[in-house]
């Protein structure tokens, strides 16, 4: 039997650039592909891909934001004339072995593709690819592309990074990079561009609910845009990653503790000090013990003379809280994320639904003064990633991790934790020492024994 790769794919118009200079032997080894919804990226880089497979044996990854939407969304996946997305492009007749369960199949030439989430990059370094897709990149976790770019620096790999715009997050700067880089292949294919979508089909997704920032997110490609229910405009971010803001022994040194949970979740140390988070930098950790945690944490309120440290007590932070009571950390204050709220979020009286969305308000509220955040994509990206809504009572609610997750969003873990040094006022040791001793001045014994 004979089989043709591409199977069963011819690229529309548009799509040839792409097709035809990307890829082993071609001109760009590098990538930024910004094209409208419904423009065919998957089907372009899917059948992409199937081609370098059979020009370079060798190991092809395929990566979404998270390990469950790729299977969810291609794995399991059926395109629009009711076949297997993966039957199309590789076809069983080219397959050696395919795994279920690992979301493999290895070609009759020994090449192997594999899909994965890009939160769970750590798990995948030890392998040697060829050639990687970034899916989705702009809600991807940016931290996985300093794990994979050294390993296709060394084999001579390509790597290609697809999505539409969400704001400007790390996907912008590698838009913006691209751009400027003669070595980088860069798109930004509209709806007006494609010719895939008429003016009727853009109305009739108005008329059916989308509002205009979604539009020029989703079809213009915008990355001005915002959603509508994005919690922390990106302005406000942008801003406060380029502008200074000092900080005296005055303002308090607050550190928030994210404890891991499980499976991919990172611990997050995070040091503040008033108005400057840029000056002291956040620890990120994997897979550490209670007792590791502890010790981690121990190690930073010596290390920064903390004046106060708030850890996140669910699941393992309430052991790391003990622990450090243990210790004889005084300082140390456990906070529960779904608590009652007991303050107002602004200057207006507003509420919010819990403790977390009221720590993440108030966060909100101290990025509009003279804020300073560190240049630092993967914080950004946290910052920006929750969207909002309200109760019955018209108190905030932000998302939760778990629904962040079904949309294909890692835990923003250090934003979290930046966000726990809101958890309560707290008073720097200088201010609480000058006023004892401004108690200690005015102390009379005759009086006080009167």
């Amino acid at each position: 039997m004979t089989v043709q790769i591409p199977n069963d794919w011819q690229p529309r118009g548009y799509q040839r650039r792409l097709y035809n200079s990307f890829g082993h032997g071609k001109r760009y080894q590098r990538g930024s592909v910004i094209w409208h919804r419904r423009a065919g990226k998957g089907s372009t880089v899917f059948n992409l891909t199937a081609r370098d497979m059979f020009k370079r044996t060798g190991t092809y990854w395929h990566l979404f934001p998270e390990q469950a939407q790729a299977r969810r969304a291609i794995w399991n996946g059926i395109d629009k004339t009711g076949r297997r997305i993966i039957d199309q492009f590789l076809p069983p007749s080219v397959r050696r072995r395919i795994s279920s369960q690992e979301m493999l199949i290895e070609t009759v030439t020994g090449s192997v593709w594999q899909m994965a989430g890009s939160d769970n990059y750590d798990s995948l370094v030890g392998s040697n690819p060829v050639g990687v897709v970034f899916d989705e990149w702009p809600l991807a976790d940016p931290q996985a592309l300093e794990y994979i770019r050294p390993i296709l620096r060394e084999n001579d790999g390509w790597m290609l990074f697809i999505g539409t715009p969400r704001g400007r997050n790390h996907a912008y700067r590698t838009h913006v990079m691209a751009q400027k880089n003669d070595d980088w292949f860069d798109e930004i294919l509209t709806y007006r561009d494609t010719g895939v979508l008429t003016e009727e089909d853009i109305q009739a997704e108005r008329a059916e609910g989308m509002s205009e920032s979604k539009i020029e997110q989703e079809f213009l490609c915008s990355f001005e845009a915002e959603a509508d229910e994005q919690f922390i405009p990106t302005e406000l971010v942008a801003r406060a990653q380029i502008q200074d803001a000092f900080s005296t022994s005055a303002d308090p040194m607050v550190i928030g503790v994210d404890v891991a949970r499980f499976g991919d979740d990172k611990t997050v140390i995070y040091p503040r000090r008033g108005r400057d988070a840029r000056t002291m930098p956040f620890e990120v950790y994997s897979a550490l013990d209670t007792m590791q945690v502890a010790a981690r944490v121990a190690e930073a309120i010596n290390r920064y003379s903390a004046d106060q440290v708030f850890i996140d007590e669910g699941a393992m932070g309430a052991g790391v809280v003990d622990r450090l009571y243990q210790l004889g950390f005084t300082e140390v204050l456990g906070v529960n994320f779904g608590a009652v709220s007991d303050r107002a979020i602004n200057e207006k009286g507003a509420l919010a639904s819990n403790k977390r969305s009221e720590m993440w308000a108030i966060l909100r509220e101290w990025l509009k003064g003279p804020a300073a955040l560190p240049d630092d994509d993967r914080l950004a990206f946290e910052l920006l990633a929750p969207n909002y809504s309200y109760d019955a009572n018209n108190a905030v609610v932000l998302e939760k991790k778990a629904d962040m997750k079904k949309r294909g969003v890692a835990s923003p873990d250090i934003a979290d934790a930046l966000a726990l040094t809101f958890a309560y006022p707290v008073v720097a040791h200088a201010i609480r020492d000058a006023e004892d001793e401004r108690e200690d001045e005015n102390y009379d014994p005759i009086w006080e024994t009167s």
